[in-house]
């Protein structure tokens, strides 16, 4: 490939290998962002309302003012392909808002990701939200494109400890400028049993022109301060796992993934929240609903 070298074609073709072989990391996947995401195998969109959920789905159930940022130092062993992304949620009006930015690659090749999310609840127990993003890809010696697309999602809750959720990516088919490659369009169902201290997720996921998977999530909790992850996905080849730790409204995370493979992918998060420091999860998800009902 011109202009790139002999270390930039194989760092590119290692990329393509990690998009197909792994939950994904590259091309425009929706690869997990964020500690607990990875640590979780990509399934807490039917639980997770951390900074990085709406990326998984863009319904949110929660009202939180939080801060997050996370750094992956290298994909499946590979030192030169870093992730960083910084993530802020809030309130805006009737809407829960969120906003954040994420890069993914070296040098030579860089996703750039921006994200506004807006999630509104219907009802005590029906969340919906939609992600809009701006793609960039920048390719040294070939230029850069840049894009935008729209994710949708919805939660609604069976009782106050299960959930479903419906999550889709890319609806109006966004493509390069560039290349007008398409970016991959994704479908996913997902249950989940929330509670304060277990919370457990099963989802099917799709990616159009690819195999589905069928992803697994757990976490449990022994104490407020303290949260084991972990989780794996069908025909990946990969283990997940994770932990976090909190310390009144901090909260850091790490997570990782094996593949037998191709190697270990590690990721560190540090979260802040503004309001709402010492409720749980759970317990802001039930203070949420448990006001909308009041209405």
């Amino acid at each position: 490939m011109r202009n790139l070298g002999y270390r930039g074609f194989i760092l590119l073709t290692t990329i393509r290998l990690i998009t197909a072989a792994s939950v994904s990391y590259a091309g425009f996947e929706r690869r997990a962002a964020g500690a607990r995401s990875l640590a979780l195998a990509g399934a807490p969109g039917s639980f997770g309302e951390d900074c990085w959920s709406f990326y998984l789905n863009p319904a949110r159930c929660a009202n939180l003012r939080q801060l997050n940022v996370f750094y992956s130092p290298s994909t499946l062993g590979l030192s030169e392909i870093r992730t960083t992304g910084i993530s802020f949620r809030g309130h805006l009006l009737s809407f829960d808002f969120g906003a954040a930015a994420q890069t993914f690659g070296y040098d030579l090749y860089r996703e750039s990701i921006y994200t506004v999310n807006l999630s509104r609840p219907i009802s005590d127990f029906f969340f919906l939200g939609c992600n809009l993003n701006i793609n960039h890809l920048f390719i040294k010696g070939y230029g850069t494109g840049i894009c935008g697309s729209i994710d949708l999602g919805t939660r609604l809750f069976l009782s106050d400890h299960i959930a479903i959720s419906v999550a889709t990516t890319n609806v109006n088919s966004a493509s390069m400028t560039a290349t007008r490659d398409k970016l991959p369009q994704t479908i996913s169902f997902g249950c989940g049993l929330v509670s304060e201290r277990v919370n457990v997720a099963v989802e099917y996921f799709k990616e159009l022109g690819f195999p589905s998977s069928v992803r697994l999530a757990a976490e449990y909790s022994p104490i407020r301060e303290f949260t084991l992850r972990g989780g794996t996905a069908s025909g990946t080849n990969t283990i997940h796992a994770g932990l976090a730790c909190r310390l009144l409204a901090f909260e850091l995370e790490y997570g990782m993934a094996y593949h037998q493979f191709l190697g270990i992918t590690h990721c560190i998060g540090l979260s802040f929240k503004i309001s709402g420091g010492g409720a749980s999860e759970f317990e802001s998800i039930s203070k949420y609903r448990s006001a909308l009902r009041s209405r």
